[in-house]
């Protein structure tokens, strides 16, 4: 993936400074990163690029897209998508299809078998994730290797998931991706970026108890991705689940009514369904053409 997008802008409506929010358009400046720009989706995602109605409901034609987020190992990112879960989003979570992909009898396991070799497998041939995460946190090469092979699996199952949820009439789906900042290049197809952020004590301190693992050991583990403060500097809204639980759930709140109001891509939503629905009369008038 590239790694060569710029920072974004937060869109204005959505970029306002909320109870318990920081203001990623004013908090970038302040550290002296660039502005955060933000930029519509490419073409070539066709139907997926523009999304529908929001959670649960079926609608009359509306928008699409795509919200992206992430967070850092222990930032409280499961606490967040538990909510958004909770209010009817549509949410499709990347760690859940990484299993998938590499199941049994699966391409990437196949690849996986042949680069790690059979220690890396449980009895019944299901990959020993433990055993796997002990190497690649290690061996940085080994990480990029697993990367190369898991990722085209796992954005091929996230686009179709996405198409589902278009047909469906979602007004928009997010991304639960952990590595989305660090694989820059996805963030070009989000129309928002949310970050889940703990300040470094908190996140620590979470991951120790969490993994019973000692300190020097989940600090390793944590520096296997980018910081949460560089994180800042690439995401369009941040929660900040340094705190209580009520006080991330309000935050949730808030972003969820942003993203509800937004309606950002009509045009483009509607101009799908008219193309569909012309495929559509096409071919029935084919059908009936050779029947008759």
């Amino acid at each position: 993936m590239g790694s060569g997008a710029a920072p974004r802008q937060t869109d204005r409506r959505l970029g306002q400074s909320l109870p318990g929010m920081l203001p990623t358009d004013q908090s970038a400046h302040a550290r002296g990163g660039a502005p955060l720009t933000s930029r519509p989706f490419l073409a070539s995602m066709g139907p997926a690029a523009a999304v529908a109605r929001g959670p649960g409901r079926r609608s009359p034609p509306s928008t699409m897209f795509l919200v992206g987020l992430s967070g850092g190992i222990a930032s409280g990112k499961s606490t967040v998508v538990a909510v958004l879960r909770e209010l009817g989003c549509a949410v499709i979570d990347a760690d859940v299809i990484a299993r998938q992909v590499v199941q049994p009898h699966s391409k990437a396991h196949q690849q996986i078998l042949q680069h790690f070799g059979p220690e890396i497998l449980l009895e019944n041939g299901e990959i020993n994730r433990e055993a796997l995460g002990s190497i690649i946190f290690s061996q940085p090469e080994k990480r990029r290797l697993l990367n190369s092979i898991t990722h085209p699996e796992i954005l091929k199952e996230m686009l179709k998931q996405v198409l589902k949820y278009f047909v469906l009439g979602y007004r928009y789906v997010i991304l639960d991706i952990p590595l989305l900042f660090e694989t820059r290049g996805l963030t070009r197809f989000m129309k928002y970026t949310v970050l889940v952020y703990c300040d470094p004590q908190t996140q620590l301190a979470r991951l120790m108890k969490r993994s019973g693992l000692g300190a020097a050991e989940a600090e390793a583990r944590i520096s296997c991705q980018l910081p949460l403060e560089e994180k800042l500097r690439w995401a369009t809204h941040v929660i900040d689940n340094s705190g209580d639980w009520e006080s991330t759930r309000r935050q949730v709140l808030q972003l969820h009514t942003r993203l509800e109001d937004s309606l950002d891509f009509l045009w483009a939503r509607l101009a799908v369904g008219t193309a569909a629905a012309g495929l559509g009369g096409l071919l029935f008038l084919l059908i009936r053409h050779f029947i008759s």
